[in-house]
């Protein structure tokens, strides 16, 4: 008789542990992981050095967490700690994820990627570090950024369903800022999990309806303040010409005050060198939260140029996706909507001379589709040169030259005037 009591209560507490794993699985959140083992964790390294250091670290109730600190070398993309998690079918009924983080008091941010199909797929999401309190982050899967326009948001019809994360990492991801340093930064981490009711942060404003490039005209006009903000990568971050006091936008602004010179206009140069949509959209947070610009001018391409291998026309596809994307992304982080000037991205000086004319002429049919957006035909401009003059304008392969990044500058200018520069 005590035996079956016994039985019965085991079955009993048997039946309601079950239970209770069903319903933490069904709830509102789903732990992954408590962040208190290390040595489930393995950290990237550069010939044998880590570039991501591990140690415990108390958390939020006295228990251990997991503390990263991360130095990488300005060169590397990646220094991040990474472990396997065995996907399960019941992760789709949940809209993102949470952890809590404890950072460093810095002005930097950290970066948490996840990897889906053995790494054929990666998306990465940005988390501040300036609280020194322990404080919770969550993230909806559309605050993930795909690693690269060829790989579809998570989460979406056409994505990949978070059923199929099999990778976690912490660390950073594209370790250079826009002064291209690269910051050691350190946070602990604690309960990774799966969410529910959570929604993205990454606000859209529809190209569509970004206001026309008539009404910046009009403040430079009559003297009001502007301010310009430029993206790209390294041709506007101005690399082998000096850097950003020799980069387009720098020469651009001297020939605006200098058509208009009651104006107060104030530059921003955003652009970091390798740079491309997605991670531009990466460091979206970052770079531009917190700048209220009165205009945009947007170049990338060069870096996610067409493989010899790809379609040509699929790829252009995604680039210009991924580009309408991040202008939206922009403007949708601003209080005021900008005006918008997209640049058809330039050809390199030989082997790279027609990889990116399916690129131009994408961003030149955007212009035709969306009327308040102003294309400025650098890409259209350097070809009609001629290659043998176009590479007196360049200091190698891919970047202009100080006189190069002047006739940028310049080509923009009359994008936005509609005159030639007086000086020209």
């Amino acid at each position: 008789m005590r035996y079956r009591n016994a039985l019965f209560v085991f079955c009993v507490a048997l039946l309601a542990c079950a239970s209770s794993a069903g319903a933490a699985q069904r709830g509102a959140t789903f732990l992954i992981d408590s962040m208190d083992q290390i040595d489930q964790w393995t950290v990237s390294r550069v010939k044998e050095t880590p570039t991501v250091k591990l140690a415990l670290c108390d958390d939020r109730e006295g228990r251990p967490g997991a503390a990263f600190s991360v130095k990488a070398d300005v060169g590397r993309l990646s220094a991040l700690a990474m472990r396997r998690i065995q996907p399960d079918e019941a992760w789709n009924r949940y809209d993102g994820l949470s952890f809590w983080v404890k950072g460093d008091g810095s002005e930097n941010w950290a970066n948490i990627r996840l990897q889906a199909r053995n790494g054929q797929a990666a998306w990465v999401a940005s988390f501040p570090l300036r609280q020194t309190e322990w404080h919770e982050v969550r993230l909806a899967w559309g605050d993930f950024v795909p690693v690269t326009a060829r790989i579809d948001e998570l989460g979406t019809a056409k994505g990949i369903r978070p059923a199929e994360i099999d990778r976690v990492g912490f660390g950073k991801e594209w370790n250079f800022n826009i002064f291209h340093k690269s910051p050691e930064i350190s946070f602990c981490i604690d309960d990774l999990a799966f969410v529910r009711g959570v929604k993205s942060s990454r606000r859209r404003v529809p190209i569509g309806k970004l206001p026309p490039l008539s009404s910046v005209v009009r403040k430079l006009e009559t003297g009001q303040p502007v301010t310009i903000l430029t993206l790209g990568d390294s041709i506007t971050w101005g690399t082998s010409a000096g850097g950003n006091d020799y980069a387009y936008p720098a020469v651009l602004a001297s020939l605006l005050r200098e058509r208009y010179p009651k104006a107060e206009i104030t530059l921003v140069n955003r652009a970091i060198g390798g740079s491309t949509t997605s991670r531009g959209r990466e460091w979206l947070m970052r770079d531009v939260l917190g700048i209220e610009a009165d205009l945009i001018t947007v170049m990338m391409g060069y870096n996610e140029r067409p493989a010899a291998d790809e379609d040509v026309a699929a790829v252009t596809d995604r680039y210009l996706a991924n580009l309408v994307r991040y202008v939206e992304e922009v403007a949708g982080v601003m209080k005021k909507r900008p005006t918008c000037v997209l640049l058809a991205p330039t050809p390199g000086r030989q082997t790279n001379w027609m990889a990116l004319d399916a690129y131009a002429q994408g961003v030149r049919e955007l212009g035709k589709r969306h009327r308040n957006v102003m294309i400025a035909d650098a890409n259209a401009h350097m070809k009609q040169l001629g290659q043998e003059a176009y590479a007196k304008l360049m200091a190698d392969e891919a970047h202009p030259n100080p006189e190069g990044q002047k006739v940028m500058a310049e080509i923009v200018f009359r994008a936005i005037t509609g005159q030639a520069p007086a000086r020209h």
